[in-house]
Order: structure tokens, then sequence, then C-alpha cells
């Protein structure tokens, strides 16, 4: 009889464990692959950095730009 609650109690136990590693499995998954996922956030990342760098670029090329505009204004007569 203790032979049987033993095994009873030892595939309760089996059977918890079994559903909780599903359940951080999934939710693990989620994590590394989902809409919010690492793989997401590193993407965002990078494009970040990418936007932020093509900014500063712009914003030389810009200032750039303007100094020769202004230059070529100047060396045009006033009327």
């Amino acid at each position: 009889m203790k032979h049987l609650n033993a095994y009873k109690k030892f595939i309760l136990v089996v059977i918890i464990s079994l559903i909780a590693t599903i359940f951080l499995s999934y939710h693990a998954v989620i994590v590394l692959f989902g809409d919010n996922s690492l793989q997401v956030y590193n993407s965002l990342k990078y494009k970040k950095e990418y936007l932020e760098n093509e900014i500063s670029r712009l914003q030389r090329e810009n200032a750039y730009l303007q100094k020769e505009y202004f230059e070529l204004k100047n060396l045009e007569p006033e009327e």
C-alpha cells in the first residue's frame, strides 16, 4: 500500500513538473521570438543607431549646403 501511495505521489510530481516545464518553455519562446522579443528589441536598437547616424550626417550636410547657399547669395549683386 505504501508503495502504491509513493508511486501516485511520484506520478503527481512528474505531471506537475511536466506542466511547469511546458508553461515556462512557452513563455521563454515568447520572450525570444514573440512580438516583444529580444530579436525585435535588437533590430530596433540597430535601426535607432542607424537613424541617429543618418540624422547627424544630414545635419552636417545641411549646414554645409546652407553655408554654400549664403556664400553664393552674397556674391550676387543686390538690386
